[in-house]
């Protein structure tokens, strides 16, 4: 029952983000939700929910926005990447790793979206880009998490303690 609470979760997700969230921009730029979700979920719930939620939620939004299907699927899948890492680098804390993957994201998210952009024709001053869009997109997205991760973190076990 849990896999189809979370899928619909997700799609209802992506059509606040598609539809709802883009009137909210905070100094120029909409907060991105899903992207900011689906990176505390892989956080805090692993690897393995994020393989099957983060190409799902880039499959939605591919649906529901101005993004192609390719682009948006390519700009979520660093986060099961950066994700996998955590295995093998063992940050000291959940939450600075999931600001830490939000960043990255966020930036990869960007890049895919300006880089399809700039591909389809369309000329892209990427300085500017940068300094009014991708900086502003990491701040807003940071504030969210802030909530997002703590309430994702509620009702999740929590893993247990490390012997020292």
């Amino acid at each position: 029952m849990k896999w189809p609470l979370l899928l619909a979760g997700l799609l209802g997700l992506s059509l606040l983000q598609t539809s709802a969230f883009p009137a909210f921009e905070v100094i120029g730029v909409a907060p991105n939700v899903l992207l900011v979700v689906v990176v505390c979920w892989a956080v805090v719930r692993g690897q393995t929910e994020a393989m099957i939620l983060v190409p799902f939620a880039g499959i939605c939004i591919g649906l529901l926005s101005f993004q192609g299907m390719a682009e948006s699927v390519a700009a979520f899948l660093p986060i099961v990447v950066v994700t996998a890492l955590r295995s093998g680098l063992q940050p000291r804390g959940e939450y600075a790793w999931a600001l830490l993957v939000i960043v990255v994201a966020t930036v990869f998210h960007f890049a895919a979206i300006a880089v399809s952009i700039e591909v389809e024709g369309s000329a892209i001053d990427w300085i500017a880009a940068v300094t009014d869009v991708l900086l502003p997109s990491v701040l807003i997205n940071l504030v969210v998490a802030a909530v997002v991760y703590w309430l994702i973190r509620l009702p999740s076990p929590r893993p247990a303690a490390r012997a020292t």
